[in-house]
Protein backbone atom coordinates (compact mmCIF):
# COMPACT_ATOMS: atom_id res chain seq x y z
CA UNK A 1 0.00 0.00 0.00
CA UNK A 2 1.74 3.28 -1.06
CA UNK A 3 2.30 5.42 1.58
CA UNK A 4 0.98 9.32 0.87
CA UNK A 5 2.95 11.94 2.54
CA UNK A 6 1.76 15.10 3.63
CA UNK A 7 1.66 18.05 1.45
CA UNK A 8 1.76 15.97 -1.70
CA UNK A 9 -0.89 15.56 -4.07
CA UNK A 10 -2.69 12.51 -5.60
CA UNK A 11 -0.76 11.07 -8.63
CA UNK A 12 -2.19 12.74 -11.79
CA UNK A 13 -4.86 15.10 -10.18
CA UNK A 14 -5.85 18.53 -10.94
CA UNK A 15 -3.34 19.90 -8.55
CA UNK A 16 -0.47 17.74 -8.98
CA UNK A 17 -0.99 19.20 -13.16
CA UNK A 18 -1.17 23.17 -11.76
CA UNK A 19 2.09 22.44 -9.55
CA UNK A 20 3.34 21.17 -12.68
CA UNK A 21 2.43 23.97 -15.01
CA UNK A 22 3.37 26.84 -12.39
CA UNK A 23 7.02 24.97 -12.27
CA UNK A 24 7.08 25.10 -16.30
CA UNK A 25 6.32 28.39 -16.18
CA UNK A 26 9.36 29.28 -13.66
CA UNK A 27 6.98 30.49 -11.16
CA UNK A 28 7.51 29.68 -7.57
CA UNK A 29 4.88 27.34 -5.65
CA UNK A 30 4.43 25.74 -2.18
CA UNK A 31 1.44 24.29 -2.33
CA UNK A 32 -2.00 24.38 -4.47
CA UNK A 33 -5.15 24.28 -3.27
CA UNK A 34 -7.39 25.24 -5.87
CA UNK A 35 -7.97 24.14 -9.08
CA UNK A 36 -11.01 25.35 -11.08
CA UNK A 37 -12.12 25.37 -14.77
CA UNK A 38 -13.90 29.01 -15.64
CA UNK A 39 -16.51 29.66 -17.70
CA UNK A 40 -14.09 31.52 -20.39
CA UNK A 41 -12.55 28.06 -20.21
CA UNK A 42 -8.85 28.79 -18.84
CA UNK A 43 -8.26 27.87 -15.23
CA UNK A 44 -7.94 28.99 -12.47
CA UNK A 45 -5.05 27.77 -9.79
CA UNK A 46 -4.91 29.28 -6.33
CA UNK A 47 -1.88 28.65 -4.18
CA UNK A 48 0.74 29.74 -1.81
CA UNK A 49 4.32 30.67 -2.14
CA UNK A 50 6.19 31.45 0.75
CA UNK A 51 3.15 32.27 2.98
CA UNK A 52 1.47 34.39 0.64
CA UNK A 53 -1.86 33.66 -1.07
CA UNK A 54 -2.03 33.85 -4.77
CA UNK A 55 -4.14 33.17 -7.93
CA UNK A 56 -3.29 31.77 -11.06
CA UNK A 57 -4.91 31.79 -14.63
CA UNK A 58 -3.93 29.48 -17.32
CA UNK A 59 -5.25 28.64 -20.84
CA UNK A 60 -3.81 25.33 -23.11
CA UNK A 61 -1.47 24.63 -20.15
CA UNK A 62 0.65 27.46 -20.06
CA UNK A 63 0.22 30.21 -17.01
CA UNK A 64 -1.15 33.14 -18.68
CA UNK A 65 -1.59 35.87 -15.45
CA UNK A 66 -0.66 35.28 -11.98
CA UNK A 67 -1.56 37.85 -8.95
CA UNK A 68 -1.30 38.23 -5.38
CA UNK A 69 -4.55 37.25 -3.26
CA UNK A 70 -7.36 35.01 -3.87
CA UNK A 71 -10.73 35.28 -4.66
CA UNK A 72 -9.77 38.06 -7.26
CA UNK A 73 -11.53 38.82 -10.45
CA UNK A 74 -9.58 37.56 -13.59
CA UNK A 75 -7.86 40.17 -15.43
CA UNK A 76 -9.36 41.95 -17.65
CA UNK A 77 -7.91 41.43 -21.29
CA UNK A 78 -5.91 43.86 -23.65
CA UNK A 79 -6.67 43.50 -27.26
CA UNK A 80 -8.04 39.82 -26.38
CA UNK A 81 -4.36 38.60 -24.31
CA UNK A 82 -4.48 38.70 -21.15
CA UNK A 83 -0.81 39.83 -21.32
CA UNK A 84 -0.29 43.29 -20.01
CA UNK A 85 -4.11 44.05 -19.12
CA UNK A 86 -5.05 43.99 -15.15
Amino acid sequence: MPVKLPGRYESGSDKERAHNMLKAGDIEVDHVYGVELTQTGSTEITFTFSGRARTAWAENDIVVHVTDGWDVLPPKPAGGNWRGGY
